[in-house]
């Protein structure tokens, strides 16, 4: 009997496993979360849900439909304009992995490529498209704005083949977002796209995909990812892939991976799906003072009931103007506990309150979106036939479209959860059961009468040594190991101190809060936009970390990822808001070789008197810095 049930059990495991979870992508998705400014910003959002769809299309787009729930503070929607709606222009890179081992699927690609251009041509709109290839370099081919003109421009290049060694695959991701983001800048408006063909082969890690992610939310770009995968083998492929479909996903872009849905079907509803995506003019209340980052996430509300919703995203948060007054008592402030898939008592639609997730306890906080299956992606994967727009929908291990308000959170028929816990309950029972008559019961041990054992006599301990004595504490600088070396602030914002210590061999400048040893608020700053380093001999460089206004010393900007030595009395540039000087009091500067002197430290003062060994700690310089928090923004 416990056999079968244990088969049967078994059986039941793999049928649990396998079946679907009807966790779906929410229903929304936010493609552009810029960073606010005096209280304000434009966020970009993409309905992906059918029915809401439907709705928008019928009665169309207002305020009281849409809205933002803010961790920290209060937020209310203004305004809501449809994209299509609207004379702004859209802007796609169309970027193919231009290395040797893409040769295979080089002609495929641009097959899928040609399908995109038809059903461009389909919805002739305000629309230009550019040609790009990438391995070891890059090279735009062409600009169109014309479904003719971009299939001839996909033909030339098509014929140049593919002939580079190696390929710097998320360098030029990173290339092809900023460059679409020029030719169609944020405040413009419109759309920015990068659509990329790759077999996910990487020969460089200087840039991470979490890097990516932040830059794409910045400037409002959104990556496709079309994977050929078919020569993938190991962990290393398997890793790479998962990269490629998590910057897909989180960027608000589709993961296409050709071995498991129609390409060229995917890649021509991305033009359908255009027609959904919509700006959301929001205004925030109540944001705590020098507060520099923040979370939001959007919810699409029906008669009271939230049918739609987005994942939670960071955004760069500015506590200046209207945004640091109180909230109105019809604004809620940051997460609260509700009933599952409605709002808050306190809040109007329109404005912030936080609404949990169906599944979600009351009291949780956080994400506003439902628990998922493990290893889900909401909105990042593609499959044709699905409900909604063109290529919305999912590939085996996706998700699909937004559940209606108080919907299981599960795809599995309550029964067979019912049949699977008994079954469960009677495989136990038929284990212990066997495992009892299988085992014989343990022969009793004869009984030996107890024989009377003298207590030991205890020992004398033995004589403690007596403990050396202990040296007076000496207190250490923690700056000896490096020498002293100061950045002098000539140019800044206020509030910035006269100077800040190098302490330690690699110090970070920039604007992302809870990561840089420097961190100044300035919007011309890049996230990390660059790195000074000092070594023992007193040797300084300054690196530029491909940073979007340039670094400078004295006066030449440096190439992107380019080191530069630096003396003492040069000034670093960054942009042209923040200029700083170097000095290091404890050295003199060496007139540098044809090959390069290194600086040297300068001789001890005969007057000057020895330092005693109990000298107090001095002080040191403040500087303005934030322990990490966890994700970066």
């Amino acid at each position: 009997m416990h056999r079968t049930a244990i088969m049967t059990a078994g059986l039941l495991a793999v049928l649990l496993v396998g079946a679907p979870a009807s966790a779906a992508d929410n229903g929304l998705t936010v493609l552009a979360a810029p960073p606010a400014s005096a209280g304000k910003m434009r966020l970009q959002v993409e309905v992906t849900d059918p029915s809401l769809q439907q709705e928008l299309r019928a009665s169309g787009a207002s305020p009281g439909l849409f809205h933002v729930v803010v961790d920290q503070a209060g937020a209310q929607v203004d305004a809501v304009r449809r994209l299509s709606d609207t004379r702004e222009g859209r802007y796609t890179i169309l970027a193919f992995d231009q290395s040797g081992s893409f040769s295979t699927y080089w002609p495929q690609a641009f097959g899928f490529a040609r399908a995109y251009a038809d059903a461009l041509g389909a919805s002739p709109r305000n629309h230009t498209v550019a040609v790009m290839t990438f391995g070891k370099s890059k090279t735009t081919h062409c600009e169109e704005s014309s479904s003719s003109g971009l299939g001839a421009c996909l033909a030339r290049v098509e014929g140049l083949g593919t002939h580079q060694l190696v390929t710097r695959l998320k360098f030029y991701i990173q290339d092809a977002m900023r460059e679409a983001a020029r030719k169609q800048p944020l405040s413009k408006g419109g759309s920015r796209e990068v659509i990329v063909f790759t077999d996910a082969g990487e020969e460089s890690n200087a840039l991470s995909v979490q890097k990516l992610i932040g830059d794409a939310r910045d400037l409002g770009v959104r990556i496709h990812v079309v994977v050929f995968s078919g020569g993938a083998t190991g962990k290393g492929a398997a890793r790479r892939l998962d990269d490629m479909s998590k910057l897909a996903g989180e960027s608000g872009g589709r993961y296409i991976q050709v071995e498991d849905v129609d390409a060229g079907q995917a890649l021509a509803g991305l033009v359908g799906a255009l027609e959904h995506i919509y700006w959301l003019d929001v205004a925030f209340c109540g944001v705590k003072p020098r507060q520099t980052s923040d979370r939001l996430s959007v919810e699409a509300l029906s008669g009271g009931n939230r049918i739609a919703w987005s994942d939670s995203v960071s955004f760069r948060q500015s506590a200046e103007g209207s945004a640091t007054a109180a909230c109105p008592n019809t604004v809620a402030t940051g997460p609260a506990p509700t009933q599952p898939g409605r709002t808050t008592g306190t809040s109007k639609p329109g404005t912030s309150g936080a609404a949990n997730a169906p599944g979600t306890p009351p009291g949780a906080s956080g994400s506003t979106s439902p628990p998922t299956q493990p290893g889900a992606t909401p909105g990042a994967t593609v499959q044709p036939g699905a409900a909604g727009s063109p290529g919305t929908g999912t590939q085996p291990g996706g998700t699909t479209g937004a559940p209606a308000a108080g919907a299981a959170s599960s795809g599995v028929p309550w029964w067979l959860l019912a049949l699977g816990l008994l079954l469960l309950v009677a495989l136990v029972l038929a284990v212990v059961l066997s495992r009892r008559r299988s085992t014989p019961a343990p022969a009793p041990a004869p009984v030996q009468e107890a024989k009377p054992v003298a207590p030991p006599v205890p020992e004398p301990p033995p004589a403690q040594p007596e403990p050396p004595p202990v040296a007076p504490a000496v207190w250490k600088d923690p700056f000896a190991t490096l020498p002293e070396t100061r950045l002098v602030v000539t140019r800044g914002p206020p509030g910035l101190e006269p100077f800040y210590r190098v302490h330690k061999s690699s110090f970070t400048i920039g604007a992302r809060s809870g990561e840089m040893d420097l961190c100044v608020n300035l919007p011309q700053l890049s996230g990390h936009h660059a790195t000074v380093q000092l070594f023992k001999a007193g040797n300084v460089f300054v690196k530029d970390e491909n940073s979007t206004n340039g670094t400078f010393v004295d006066g030449r900007r440096l190439n992107p990822g380019e080191r530069v030595p630096v003396r003492p009395g040069q000034t670093i540039r960054l942009s042209q808001h923040l200029e700083l000087t170097l000095e290091q009091p404890g050295l003199q500067p060496a007139v540098p070789a044809p090959g390069g002197v290194p600086l040297v430290e300068a001789p001890p003062s005969e007057s000057a008197a020895p330092q005693p060994a109990t000298q107090a700690p001095r002080a040191k310089a403040r500087t303005i810095y934030a322990p990490a928090k966890g994700e970066d923004e």
